[in-house]
């Protein structure tokens, strides 16, 4: 769909019409139609999003993206943690670290309760709804797969004007950046791109 298309009429038809396109077209190329729904749903949100402070924004980040060796503990409650005597270079200890710098509430990553059951971890999307209930953010920046986002997110009824997770009882206006793959360990991103979005704010 070209994006002569505005995005408030292309987001709900990508989003609307996935499930039945999939399954009339077998061989669609799904990962390109995340990524194009995902860009037409940040056009859509940015202008909001950017209005947002700090202070009332949420981060996201997968554990698939810690480093090889990388010493962190799984907290149920919190997600992965880093332990301060950690020196393994990590994108994901320098975001959380901007995240915090900048003033949001809070910078998780988040773990596959799928991998991790038997600790106790909450699957990845009751753990992200959960925070959000917790917290109560305005906006959301997320860092995720494509198959995740298909998944657990791409379905009509989560997505509105106002924001996205509205059948969960609560509403955030969000930021998405997808991963470069869908590997569950050492998977990549966009750094770049990702700061910016963190950083994005009129």
């Amino acid at each position: 769909m070209p994006n002569l298309i505005p995005s408030w009429l292309s987001l709900p038809l990508l989003v609307l019409l996935y499930r039945p396109l999939s399954r009339l077209l077998p061989g669609m190329d799904k990962d390109a139609y995340v990524r194009r729904t995902v860009a037409a749903g940040n056009r859509f949100y940015a202008r909001r999003f950017r209005k947002v402070p700090y202070s009332r924004r949420l981060l996201f980040l997968p554990y698939c993206l810690r480093a090889q060796g990388c010493p962190t503990e799984i907290d149920p409650r919190e997600g992965l943690t880093c332990p301060s005597h950690c020196l393994l270079p990590c994108p994901l200890r320098r975001l959380q670290a901007l995240a915090l710098e900048l003033g949001y509430q809070r910078a998780f990553i988040v773990v596959s309760g799928r991998l991790h059951r038997e600790e106790g971890v909450l699957r990845s999307r009751n753990f992200l709804v959960g925070q959000i209930e917790r917290y109560q953010p305005q906006g959301v920046v997320g860092c995720l797969c494509t198959r995740d986002l298909r998944e657990k997110y791409l379905k009509p009824e989560t997505i509105a004007y106002s924001g996205t997770l509205g059948r969960e009882g609560v509403t955030v206006i969000p930021q998405v950046c997808l991963l470069e793959n869908s590997n569950c360990r050492q998977s990549a991103v966009n750094l770049r791109k990702l700061e910016e979005m963190i950083r994005s704010q009129d």
